[in-house]
């Protein structure tokens, strides 16, 4: 492909602007950013990529940006005026203070720059509106009403004053609030799209919506209305705390902890954000900042089972065993019949290896009366079930309900997939499968076209990658053996033969090396650069980074493995950060592969791709084609190796696995299913058991079914031929 020249600089910035006019967004930023290599010294580029942040409801990823803008183009009051929206809504103090020294030395009139000021140090919390046709005194007495939990009243008043004073925007949004705590959700989402068709910028109308959205689980709706409410009232307490429990229950914890952090500036005592960043920090395995979360909520609040609970596994990740346990026996103690508390203490139990017990503990809860599709289901999945166990007669009658909830019905069903699985009957195992995946889709669905971006986007930034840079830059020090490939493909299996080596530790998924990196990317990216134009100090800052935060997980270790998945999409970043590192991917004959994602319930959130077909295709020929790369750009620098050939010759393949990682053979290497350690993940029954290959050509008991998959396969590297 020719270069492109600063001749088509107009025609793609045209583009540009119409790709954002029609709302695709990430289009429009892969176009500017790419003329902003193109171009680095014209303002209006990282300009109009920092609007198009801030329309996303994402101030933290514009305000680089601005600040670059601000540099090139220090006179111009719209971007010092998107500059100060931006630091009002996600700026630091110490990137106020920044901002606030440059503006002083710029042209910008007095006038204006006193406005900025004001705009940049603005806690805007809430639209202020009044409306012409309600009296503020009547507002705040309909407000009054709602807070004092007066919402019969309130809802009356407010019809009534609609009916003598016409349309108010003000009034639909009371009204519709009163309505939903009245329990009338068609009535008050009513209510909510006239106060928004009146004003659409009604930032409190709009944020209300969201939260209602939200309170109902449609989390794909509520998304763009929190993200504009954000936009319009950045630091509204309502706007935050919900955004944040989206991104929780979406599975972004780190746009949760930001979101959490701004709130509890202003809400230090606020015990629902406090809990609720716990449980963020505890997914980004961040125990140190959860226990501290969890310690401000204790001097708050007396401690309950579901804080005792997430206190034993921030502890856990510790390592701190004995108290994790002592915790955990305390929080069955405080609340015995809390889901949160008993899934919690069965999930620690597995991961332990003790079947037995975590058995005990989901099967006296369901004694004590606590009913559950989670609970159903961990029991199925911990232990074969007869199809005759009492328990699974329970599952069965509860399936036919009309009145379960989708959320139970989609657990219920993973659990009755497992038993029928376990008892041979296919039929009615997909039956039960189809319906809990749909549920899935429907709650969380997955945008197929991120991941692409992802790829594209990472593609145009190692261009020009030198592989004879690997082992001159980075930081030396560490040896990490990085495993990865895609789920269900035998990565936990080959984790845990290394960490049967006498000098390795299994560190199980650390999702340390991706932020770290990407973030130092997205820098670099953000002023035009690429690959090429990261510096030494950035990636040894990457890799001593990384060091440090392995010190604090696991401590003590010598060596260690670390087995995050999405390690196969930024190998080179790792070859240069940590040179010294090892990485070894997996392969497996893609059919069985994603069939056995299908059928698997993972973390909500989490590998959404793996619930459809189609999705699963596109995501095997994305893995496919992140491989391919990086064994054009450093074919040495990466180990893969096939799931099938280990199951088949063990001794060979490990042999071999431990070769590359420069391990001396070690017995213990073949006996893997004796090393005691915690697994956290689905595999954790199977690497408790000898190497089998019962699991090799499952996909076949279901052919029919998945010809939309197999289908789709067909013609793809690493595809057999056979049918």
């Amino acid at each position: 492909m020719l270069p492109l020249n600063t001749n088509q600089i107009p025609a793609m910035f045209k583009r540009a602007m119409e790709l954002a006019r029609s709302g695709n967004t990430g289009d429009a930023l892969k176009v500017l950013s790419q003329l902003s290599r193109m171009a680095p010294n014209r303002a209006e580029i990282p300009f109009h990529m920092a609007q198009l942040h801030m329309q996303s409801g994402r101030p933290k990823e514009a305000i680089e940006l601005l600040a670059r803008a601000t540099d090139l183009a220090p006179s111009e009051v719209s971007v010092w005026q998107t500059y100060a929206a931006a630091l009002a809504a996600a700026g630091t103090d110490t990137a106020k203070a920044a901002a606030k020294t440059k503006l002083k030395h710029s042209n910008i009139g007095h006038k204006d720059r006193k406005a900025i000021l004001n705009a940049m140090n603005a806690v805007q919390s809430s639209s202020a509106r009044v409306s012409t046709k309600v009296t503020g005194q009547e507002v705040n007495a309909l407000v009054a009403m709602i807070n004092a939990g007066k919402m019969t009243g309130a809802e009356a008043q407010a019809r009534q004053l609609i009916a003598l004073r016409g349309e108010s925007e003000i009034l639909y949004a009371i009204h519709a609030a009163a309505l939903a705590a009245l329990g009338r959700a068609k009535d008050a989402e009513t209510a909510y799209h006239a106060a928004l068709r009146i004003d659409p910028n009604y930032g409190e109308a709009v944020a209300q919506y969201g939260q209602f959205l939200l309170a109902h689980g449609r989390r794909a709706e509520a998304k763009p209305h929190l993200l504009r409410a954000r936009q319009l009232i950045p630091r509204s307490p309502v706007v935050l705390g919900n955004l944040g429990k989206l991104y929780h229950e979406i599975g972004a914890p780190r746009d949760a902890v930001e979101c959490f952090d701004l709130l509890l500036e202003q809400d230090p005592n606020n015990q629902l954000a406090l809990l609720t960043r716990a449980q963020a920090h505890i997914t980004l395995e961040n125990a140190e900042e959860a226990l501290t979360d969890l310690e401000r909520l204790q001097k708050l609040h007396p401690p309950t089972g579901e804080t005792l609970a997430l206190g034993a596994v921030a502890l856990k990740l510790r390592g701190d065993l004995d108290g994790a346990r002592a915790r955990i026996d305390a929080a069955l103690k405080a609340d015995p019949k809390s889901l949160r508390v008993i899934t919690i203490a069965a999930n620690i139990l597995q991961q332990e290896g003790a079947m037995d017990a975590a058995d005990e503990v989901l099967r006296a809860a369901l004694a004590r009366g606590v009913r559950s599709g989670a609970i159903y289901r961990m029991i199925a999945q911990g232990k074969k079930l007869a199809a005759d166990d009492p328990v699974v007669l329970e599952m069965q009658k509860l399936w036919e309900r009309d009145d379960l909830p989708d959320e139970g019905r989609m657990d219920l069903g993973y659990g009755l997939l497992k038993v029928m699985e376990d008892n041979g009957d296919y039929d009615l195992a997909w039956q039960y499968l189809s319906r809990a995946n749909q549920i899935m889709t429907s709650l969380h669905p997955h945008d197929r076209h991120k991941a692409q971006g992802d790829f594209d986007r990472l593609t145009a930034f190692l261009e020009g990658f030198d592989a004879g840079r690997i082992g001159t830059v980075g930081y030396q020090d560490n040896q990490t053996i990085f495993i990865t490939g895609l789920p269900r493909s035998g990565t936990t299996l080959v984790e845990q033969i290394l960490a049967s080596h006498s000098t390795v530790t299994g560190g199980d998924e650390l999702g340390i090396l991706h932020p770290l990196a990407f973030d130092a990317v997205a820098q670099t990216d953000r002023t035009g650069g690429k690959v090429t134009d990261m510096t030494d100090d950035q990636l040894s800052a990457i890799g001593r980074d990384y060091q440090a935060a392995i010190d604090r997980r696991v401590p003590g270790a010598d060596r260690i493995t670390d087995k995050t998945i999405s390690t196969y999409q930024m190998a080179p970043l790792a070859w240069l950060a940590l040179p010294n590192a090892k990485i070894v991917a997996l392969r497996r004959d893609p059919r069985d592969n994603l069939w056995s994602m299908f059928k698997n319930r993972f973390v909500s959130g989490l590998h959404l791709y793996t619930y459809s077909q189609s999705d699963l295709v596109d995501t095997y020929r994305l893995y496919t084609e992140y491989l391919a790369l990086w064994r054009q750009m450093a074919p040495d620098r990466i180990y893969e190796i096939e799931y099938e050939a280990l199951v088949s010759n063990p001794e060979e393949e490990t042999r071999k696995l431990l070769e590359f990682c420069n391990l001396e053979w070690e017995d213990a290497c073949l006996d893997f299913h004796k090393t005691e350690r915690d697994v956290k993940t689905l595999s954790l029954a199977q690497v408790r058991q000898p190497l089998y290959n019962s699991s090799i050509g499952k996909w076949r008991r279901y052919a029919p079914q998945l010809s939309e998959m197999t289908d789709g396969l067909r013609g793809m590297e690493g595809v057999p031929d056979d049918d």
